[in-house]
């Protein structure tokens, strides 16, 4: 089997929440944006596709990827380190945890 099939098999799709932390200063957010955008310039640069938004809240943000799990939680980990002062961020596989069961527990939280 050529590598090229293993891998697309090992993709998964990913979802990743982001909280703003109820301590969090807006001006944080501007310190961390420039770090994230760079890391997820460098995913783009890959050729590998993500899509992020943020709710209504201005709280919450979410990204849907997809990802071997490795690079998922390289990904994951890089993301975690950056916002770690101002963020609580979760990764689930789209699979374990279906995204109406995500909200509903983010919900509770906010």
């Amino acid at each position: 089997m050529s590598i090229i099939p293993e891998v697309i098999n090992e993709r998964k799709l990913w979802v990743m929440i982001s909280t703003r932390k109820k301590d969090c200063a807006e001006k944080e957010l501007e310190i961390i944006k420039p770090i994230i955008e760079k890391l997820n310039e460098q995913w783009f640069e890959k050729g590998d596709f993500m899509w992020a938004g943020r709710f209504d809240d201005h709280k919450t943000s979410m990204a849907i990827f997809e990802a071997t799990e490795e690079k998922a939680k390289n990904y994951f980990e890089d993301y975690s380190k950056a916002c770690s002062d101002s963020l609580e961020t979760n990764l689930h596989q789209w699979d374990a945890l279906p995204l109406f069961t995500i909200l509903e527990r983010i919900q509770g939280k906010i």
